[in-house]
């Protein structure tokens, strides 16, 4: 990064910077070819309804479409360069092909037999963690640790934040540990606990990856894809899906702005830029603050109808807003505007979720108890708490409805929270019972006002009527999905949840009650935040927080 391109991303007092990676043609289109081709069994037998799976190694991209009637697949508008292939169905897969050449406005063929038996399935899970049925088995208590050196420090250090369930469940490598643990330091210093030192961490890391194993079968990339044909509408899709460049980079969330370029906001300090046109990758670095560069952790982002990005940046103690608009290479930084978090009481300035209030306001959760306003006008905070704060009842995803109301879900308890911003007035509403844990998570309002939320250990998508207060809940076939993120196509008047556990995008609608099931390429996609392009309702962005990746799937005609 050079210090003139850090100068000219001076704004407003602080300053940014960003990288470019060139991954993507001149200008959209220019080179973009085809690999044209027909799955067949081991029999010769064309085979329909199959993934099949295109690789980019050199630009980090991968495209995944499915075959049709006759076993013909076609993935188009591919970025010149070499591919392998690889098809995917049922018990089978074919073996990964040479390297297809892709020339502009050319097609490539490629045939793919399918006479290599699939690897086990992976069942429903979060990344590197034991299946959810057998997780909300395991006890909570610290004494449930395996005994050996440093338990009594795992104990008291690990489950400052979280019950012991989410050590004893997890099966990682060493060095995702140690990124673990690093982590959850940064987690520390954002939520102003008092930090490990640096001994700590290592015997901690010492006796975690003593006890607690990676998973057999977890890097098998086409573990999750289901092991039946596509039909239906679940057949014209394709998916797009970029590896970033650098591990543990972490786009948890994703947005897009009213343009159609995605915004990742990597958990590393930096914002994501993703033109799905021409598949450009660009950087761009946060403005330097007090926290070491370690410690960076950027919040949700939110994108308004005139392209201003808000996140939360807890560890420098601000909330940021971004004019993408604004956005020029050669001048990254100059859109950002900073909002110190200059308040008392009320934990760090990071949190869950962010929602944008048609009134200009910015709305966060935080605390696992209360939300928080920003009025950008006047860069004034207010906070309101929930009636069971004592309790700590969650705070997680949140949604503006139709009245104004700012809704929140308490993950903890099982509730959801409403506050009436014009007399400050917090009311609480308990989830309809699921035989269990429920776990509500994200959410977001539809083209009535109601909300819609994702309730991630029932597996379930809930609706409220912000109206009447009545919640309904609506399940897949599948059980265990992980229901996490959801947003509303207002044009169409249809919902998509990401389906955290098994790799999934759904569509459901409400008219019908018909859910669409759309697989992702990779398994351990880990798919958090999805958003819809405001320019084309029929691609739906997604980002995979441990995997490294953001994407997107495209409805196809």
């Amino acid at each position: 990064m050079a210090l003139a391109q850090l100068a000219r991303g001076l704004a407003t007092g602080v300053a940014a910077a960003a990288i470019m990676f060139a991954i993507s043609p001149a200008s959209a289109g220019e080179n973009y070819g085809s690999v044209q081709g027909v799955v067949k069994s081991a029999a010769g037998q064309p085979v329909s309804g199959a993934f099949v799976r295109l690789k980019n190694a050199d630009k980090r991209l991968t495209f995944m479409v499915i075959s049709q009637n006759g076993g013909a697949f076609n993935a188009s508008d591919l970025p010149a360069g070499n591919y392998t292939v690889q098809a995917i169905e049922g018990k089978n897969q074919s073996a990964i092909s040479a390297a297809v050449a892709v020339s502009a406005g050319k097609a490539s063929k490629v045939d793919v037999a399918l006479s290599n038996p699939r690897g086990a399935m992976l069942a429903a899970a979060w990344p590197d963690r034991i299946p959810e049925d057998k997780f909300d088995a395991l006890p909570k208590d610290a004494k449930a640790l395996p005994d050996g050196q440093f338990k009594q420090l795992v104990a008291e250090k690990c489950t400052v934040c979280h019950d012991v369930q989410r050590i004893l469940g997890k099966r990682s490598t060493p060095v995702n540990w140690q990124f673990t643990i690093k982590s959850m330091r940064a987690n520390m210093a954002a939520a102003s606990l008092p930090d490990l030192t640096d001994q700590e961490a290592s015997e901690i890391l010492q006796y975690v990856t003593t006890n607690f194993h990676p998973a057999p079968g977890g890097g098998d990339i086409n573990a999750r894809l289901p092991d039946y044909p596509m039909t239906g509408q679940s057949m014209h899709y394709r998916v797009v899906t970029l590896d970033l460049p650098r591990r543990y980079s972490e786009p948890h969330d994703i947005a897009s702005d009213p343009s159609g370029v995605a915004w990742a906001a990597e958990r590393a300090g930096a914002l994501i830029r993703f033109d799905p046109k021409s598949y450009e990758f660009t950087e761009v670095r946060v403005p330097q603050g007090p926290a070491a560069a370690d410690r960076q952790r950027l919040g949700n982002p939110q994108i308004n109808a005139q392209g201003i990005l808000w996140t939360a940046d807890g560890p420098n103690q601000r909330w940021l807003s971004y004019d993408t608009r604004a956005f020029n290479i050669s001048n990254p930084g100059a859109p950002f505007h900073s909002y110190p978090w200059q308040v008392k009481g009320h934990g760090g300035a990071g949190g869950n979720s962010f929602a944008l209030a048609p009134d200009g306001t910015i709305w966060g959760t935080g605390m696992n108890k209360e939300v928080r306003m920003l009025n950008p006008q006047t860069a004034e905070f207010k906070f309101y708490e929930s009636p069971s704060a004592s309790k700590s009842p969650g705070a997680y995803g949140l949604a503006v409805a139709g009245d104004g109301s700012v809704w929140w879900a308490e993950d903890n308890s099982d509730s959801m929270a409403r506050v009436d911003p014009t007399t400050g007035k917090v009311e609480e509403y308990k989830l309809p019972d699921v035989g269990g844990h429920a776990l509500p998570r994200r959410m977001n309002s539809d083209w009535d006002g109601n909300l819609w939320v994702g309730v991630w250990q029932a597996g379930k998508l809930m609706k409220i009527d912000y109206k009447t207060k009545q919640m309904t809940l609506y399940q897949p076939k599948t059980a265990s999905l992980g229901m996490y993120s959801v947003v509303a196509d207002k044009k169409n008047h249809l919902i998509w949840v990401s389906a955290q556990q098994v790799d999934k995008i759904f569509r459901f609608n409400p008219a019908t009650g018909e859910f669409v099931e759309f697989p992702l390429s990779y398994a351990q996609q880990d798919p958090r935040r999805i958003d819809i392009d405001p320019s084309n309702p029929n691609r739906i962005f997604f980002s995979g927080n441990t995997a490294d990746r953001i994407g997107y799937i495209e409805l196809l005609p």
